[in-house]
């Protein structure tokens, strides 16, 4: 009992010294976020984040000056996960501009089913309204330009309507964020993530022959 208690102590040293040199940063992103899924963003402080890890709340507050500085970076870690998956999906996707639209909004719909709580905060209130959080701002653009440059490239090929590209794919991002809101609310009531993100697939296709280009009118 002695020895597992010295251990475990011991272990314990190990990991805050490794904080220490670099990793509470990333520690504690992951606390806070296992702590929004039990709880949800609001339901926590900085400090009890502090505590999940190990450290003092001295230590977490030299890391992140407040907890929405804390809920930005967990916002910019989803992000930028969102777009890395979204961007295999376009990149495995040996199809048309259509089709890989549909893997776009497909894989937005996937990354929300398989992390929660990270999108609970990338979809709540706006974090960034004074500015503090630019890499956050780099994040969500980088995402939404795969939206944006998908649509572009099916303008160029004809397969989609001559409209500002940009609105086309915030029209895309809006379908796919309330879907994911109303099976999230129970709203839209699915069996699974797996039945969820096969049901969005079915009902984008409407949207996807709205995105058809207009037929020239008879004279």
């Amino acid at each position: 009992m002695l020895v597992s208690s010295a251990m475990t102590a011991r272990n314990a040293a190990q990991k805050k010294r490794g904080y220490h040199h670099g990793d509470l940063g990333r520690a504690l992103v992951a606390a806070a976020v296992e702590l929004i899924r039990d709880r949800g963003p609001e339901a926590f402080t900085l400090r009890e984040v502090a505590n999940a890890v190990g450290v003092t709340h001295g230590a977490a507050y030299r890391h992140f000056e407040d907890k929405t500085a804390l809920l930005a970076a967990v916002a910019e870690d989803g992000f930028r996960a969102l777009g890395a998956h979204v961007g295999r999906a376009v990149a495995s996707d040996p199809r048309g501009p259509r089709e890989r639209l549909r893997s776009i909004a497909t894989a937005y719909v996937e990354f929300a089913m398989d992390r929660p709580a990270h999108y609970r905060v990338m979809s709540g209130p706006r974090l960034n309204e004074d500015g503090r959080f630019p890499s956050l701002e780099a994040a969500i653009d980088e995402a939404f330009a795969f939206v944006i440059e998908e649509i572009r490239r099916g303008q160029a090929e004809g397969v989609f309507r001559r409209e500002p590209a940009r609105d086309l794919a915030l029209g895309v991002w809006v379908m796919a964020h309330g879907y994911v809101e109303l099976v999230f609310r129970r709203r839209l009531k699915v069996k699974s993530p797996k039945v969820a993100v096969e049901y969005f697939e079915k009902l984008f296709t409407p949207y996807l022959d709205g995105l058809a280009p207009k037929p020239p009118r008879r004279a």
